[in-house]
C-alpha cells in the first residue's frame, strides 16, 4: 500500500478520534449542567424552607395588609427600608436572583414551575403593590425579574390543571370527609 494510503487513513483516523472526543465533551457538559441545576434547585429549596423565608413571608403579609397607610407607602420610597421591612428584602433577591436564572436559561423552567409555581405568585401577590410604590423611585425595572418569574408562573398553571401523567391511574383514596367539611364550614360562615 502506498504513503499517501496510510496518510489518508491516518487523517481519518484523528477524524474520528477528534470527533468521538466532541461527542464525548458535549455529553460531559450536559452532566456537568444537570448537576449544576440540581445543586441550584437545591439551594433554592433550602432557601424556601430558611427562618429568613419565613420571616420575610409573616412580614409581607404585614405589608400587604398595612398597604393603605400613608407613612407605609412613605417608607417604602425610602432610600433605606425601616428595620421592620428588612426582611422582605430576602424575599425580593431571592425572587429576582431565581427569575434571573430562568430568563437566562441557567434553570429549566419546566421543572422550576413544576415545582414552586404557586410559591412565585403568592409571593408576587403580597408583593406587587409595595414594589409598584418602591417602582415610584427604583424605575420599572426594579424586580422585573421577579414579575416575569411570577407571570410565567401564571401561564404556566393556567395550561393545565395537572401534570400529573394521562397514562398513569390515580391512586390517592376518596376523600370521604369532604361532604361533611364542607357542610361544616358552611354552617360556620353563617353563624
Amino acid at each position: 500500500m502506498s504513503l499517501e494510503f496510510w496518510s489518508a487513513a491516518a487523517s481519518i483516523a484523528t477524524f474520528v478520534v477528534l470527533a468521538v472526543t466532541a461527542v464525548v465533551a458535549v455529553i460531559q457538559l450536559h452532566h456537568i449542567r444537570g448537576s449544576n441545576q440540581v445543586a441550584a434547585l437545591d439551594e433554592f429549596r433550602e432557601a424556601l424552607d430558611s427562618p429568613q423565608y419565613r420571616a420575610g413571608v409573616l412580614t409581607s403579609v404585614e405589608l400587604l395588609r398595612r398597604m393603605d397607610e400613608p407613612s407605609v407607602r412613605r417608607d417604602l420610597e425610602a432610600d433605606l427600608l425601616p428595620e421592620w421591612l428588612q426582611p422582605v428584602i430576602y424575599l425580593f433577591r431571592l425572587f429576582e436572583t431565581f427569575g434571573t436564572y430562568v430568563k437566562h436559561g441557567i434553570l429549566d423552567e419546566r421543572i422550576v414551575f413544576d415545582l414552586w409555581s404557586s410559591v412565585f405568585i403568592d409571593n408576587w401577590n403580597r408583593l406587587a403593590p409595595a414594589i409598584v410604590v418602591m417602582r415610584r423611585v427604583d424605575g420599572i425595572v426594579f424586580l422585573e425579574n421577579f414579575e416575569m418569574l411570577a407571570c410565567l408562573a401564571l401561564q404556566w398553571k393556567q395550561r393545565a390543571e395537572t401534570r400529573y401523567p394521562k397514562r398513569l391511574p390515580r391512586i390517592a383514596p376518596e376523600d370521604r370527609w369532604i361532604a361533611i367539611d364542607r357542610a361544616a364550614s358552611d354552617s360556620a360562615q353563617m353563624t
